[in-house]
């Protein structure tokens, strides 16, 4: 392998490979359609196989792209050599069955750096002579493949989708009149994904709402809460204390899906259309405490509220800690100029005893930290890559032994299943009474499923052990990655995006006299970081 040691020599390189392109010609091309849904997403995104299908078939013919088959797995993509479809496929597209694969997003081929490897190397080799993505666009050049490593990279463990998935899913579900998010303060989300009242918790809120409508201060309903012990509830089975204040009154207030009304995008539904819902308040009480003067105020304040909960919500929710060490409550603020308005996120510490107790810091000031650390290239040493191939080769030696012994275990389970299949049916050509053998029969039958759970748990198992090959990024392919994240990351306009991607690379912020001091990195981050890169950026910071 060749170790560039100049960015002129990596140039050289790139170019080199560039220079060795065949035609491009996807009109030519035979493709393969590959959908996934992970088995714990079930519950998630019911449709969502479905909903691939569907949008890469349309994709497919949009483009006027011809595809051969379309091939379903309801694996995870977390952990490589679990999906043998996926496997198959690989091994198809090497001996030429397919040309290049159409999928919803490059997160249904890989989440994890072995197989995102993979594909990368069989695109290298022209292998795999394209890549098409409903919702990412791909181009096979160096710059295209940088851009799918850093995807593939960012989507390692990842356990939840991107949002333009998860709107896809919620879309769905708000059609149903399900609530798509974090169960409502003073209700609970059900199995069915509708709000139920919370018990004692829902009785003290419809009192605040009362108290309002008497005139009672926004304060005043915050201490009634406190000193009643107000809880706040996610689902059934959970619960914790919640301290109120002046700021978070106000907002549950002005919620109007607590008369029913629900907004998610450009759709507004009635949710006692859908199912027995219960408001904690009439629309006319609603309106008189907003002074709301007409329905369309009602509806415009829906898709404002929803439209500025989305964004509140999306942006490093919960990761940057203020020096008392609590968590930095995320908002949003608007200014007029002679340009017009401009919306700045703030981050505000809601801790009374903290000396920064209501004073904010800018989320531009946490951005910049960001983009001023990554480009001092924390992650381009050679340390940072010997590290990531010994960790790569350690996980596949784990992998290989793991399914070695499980292959060992899975053979004496299948001796002794086969033993007891053998002495059912002797006991069933025996002496005994009618009553007695279709007992015999039931033992049989449960032996014979067994034999057939075991041998598809060999057949996966054994496909590990034998096509498990170690797949490690080049040096000059890790460091691309690494050295582009400021340029990637700094081109994403799509708030929920950047969150999703700043949360693959980082765990927490912490803020002291309006700057950020520390940061921690999320795996696998935390290991490939150079300290002394960190040490020297955070002090200049």
């Amino acid at each position: 392998m060749f170790n560039p040691t100049s960015p002129q020599e990596l140039l050289e390189l790139l170019k080199s490979a560039q220079n060795d392109k065949v035609a491009y010609t996807p009109e030519k091309y035979k493709y393969v359609i590959y959908v996934r849904k992970s088995t714990d997403e079930t519950g998630k995104q019911i449709r969502s196989i479905e909903d691939q299908i569907t949008e890469c078939r349309d994709f497919a013919r949009k483009n006027e792209l011809k595809f051969a088959d379309i091939i379903e797995e309801a694996e995870s993509a977390k952990e490589p050599g679990i999906r043998p479809k996926f496997t198959k496929m690989l091994l198809d597209i090497s001996a030429s069955k397919y040309d290049g694969v159409i999928a919803w997003h490059p997160d249904r081929l890989a989440r994890n750096m072995k197989e995102a490897g993979e594909v990368i190397d069989l695109v290298d080799k022209d292998i795999i002579k394209d890549l098409k993505f409903v919702s990412f666009t791909f181009s096979n050049d160096a710059s295209g493949k940088l851009l799918l490593g850093i995807m593939f990279a960012l989507s390692k463990e990842y356990s939840d989708k991107l949002s333009v998935n998860v709107k896809r899913g919620n879309r769905l579900s708000l059609a149903e009149g399900k609530y798509v998010n974090i169960s409502k303060h003073g209700y609970i989300k059900d199995k069915n994904g509708y709000l139920r009242p919370d018990g004692n918790n829902y009785v003290l809120l419809k009192q605040g709402f009362q108290m309002r409508l008497e005139g009672k201060t926004l304060d005043q309903i915050s201490e009634y809460l406190i000193s009643n012990k107000y809880f706040h509830s996610n689902t059934e089975s959970s619960e914790r204390f919640f301290t109120m204040n002046k700021q978070r009154v106000q907002y549950i207030l002005r919620d109007p899906v607590y008369t029913g009304v629900l907004q998610y995008g450009e759709n507004v539904v009635n949710l006692m259309e859908y199912y027995d819902f219960i408001p904690m308040v009439t629309t006319e009480e609603f309106m008189q405490i907003n002074r709301l003067s007409g329905n369309k105020d009602l509806l415009k304040l829906a898709r404002n509220y929803r439209k500025g909960e989305d964004i509140i919500a999306s942006l490093l929710r919960d990761a940057v800690i203020c020096e008392c060490g609590e968590s930095l409550q995320a908002g949003i603020t608007a200014k007029k100029t002679k340009k017009g308005t401009i919306r700045y996120f703030y981050y505000r510490c809601d801790n009374r005893d903290c000396p920064r107790y209501g004073k904010s810091i800018r989320a531009k000031v946490i951005l910049d930290y960001i983009y001023h650390l990554l480009e001092k290239k924390p992650f381009s040493s050679k340390r940072s890559y010997e590290h990531y191939t010994k960790e790569i080769k350690k996980v596949h030696s784990d992998r290989i032994n793991q399914a070695k012994e499980k292959l060992l275990t899975l053979r004496t389970e299948k001796v002794r299943a086969e033993e007891k299949i053998e002495k059912t049916k002797n006991l069933l050509l025996s002496d005994e009474a009618e009553n007695i053998k279709k007992f015999y029969r039931g033992d049989l039958e449960k032996a014979e499923r067994d034999i057939n759970l075991i041998e598809e748990d060999e057949k996966k198992t054994r496909i590990i052990y034998e096509n498990d090959k170690v797949s490690i990024l080049t040096f000059e392919k890790f460091i691309e990655l690494m050295e582009n994240m400021p340029k990637t990351l700094a081109s994403i306009k799509n708030m929920e995006e950047l969150d999703f991607f700043l949360k693959k690379i980082f765990l927490n912020f912490y803020i002291k006299d309006k700057k950020v001091y520390k940061s921690t990195f999320n795996t696998p981050f935390d290991t490939l970081a150079d300290q002394n890169v960190l040490l020297g950026a955070q002090e200049r910071t």
